[in-house]
């Protein structure tokens, strides 16, 4: 009767664990699919951020993605509190304002780098500081989401969301 009694107690405490924990211990996020091509006067742009900000706050997911090679992102939305994000799994569907931002930085080469790479370095003249140049692929007027003049709606399903930038 012990056993059969430990056995009981055994399994009822597994039944709370399941039930307290979930298939994965962490709910996620019901997201709708997002992908789209990012393109900077018809020319897609690889290695860029690209950021969905909801329009109107508590509707909607943030989400973040990347542009491979071809220009093309896929969103993952942020994690909230205790709610988890599938990778690459989109957003909630609402409306959104986009970002999308690729700078390239060029840090002036330092004279210890120069003979590493066997380059000739030439030093700045006295009292000038080199300040990195910052190249903005994307033009800079694209970074904010609020501020971008891009606003998109995520619909249930499958979306498929260009970004056709433009330099002017």
């Amino acid at each position: 009767m012990d056993r059969v009694h430990h056995r009981w107690m055994f399994l009822g405490l597994a039944v709370c664990i399941v039930a307290l924990l979930g298939c994965n211990g962490q709910p996620t996020l019901q997201t709708e699919y997002v992908e789209g091509l990012v393109t900077v006067d018809g020319e897609p742009v690889a290695d860029a951020t690209v950021t969905f900000v909801p329009v109107t706050e508590g509707q909607g997911a943030s989400a973040t993605g990347m542009t491979n090679a071809q220009g093309i992102y896929k969103l993952t939305a942020a994690v909230t509190g205790d709610v988890a994000a599938t990778p690459e799994a989109g957003t909630l569907p609402g409306e959104y304002y986009v970002g999308v931002m690729k700078n390239v930085v060029d840090v002036p080469m330092s004279q210890e780098e120069a003979e590493q790479q066997g380059i000739e370095y030439v030093p700045p003249p006295p009292g000038v500081r080199q300040e990195p140049k910052i190249t903005y692929v994307v033009p800079q007027k694209y970074n904010v989401p609020r501020k971008s003049g891009i606003r998109v709606t995520v619909e249930p399903g499958r979306n498929n969301i260009p970004l056709e930038l433009t330099t002017d």
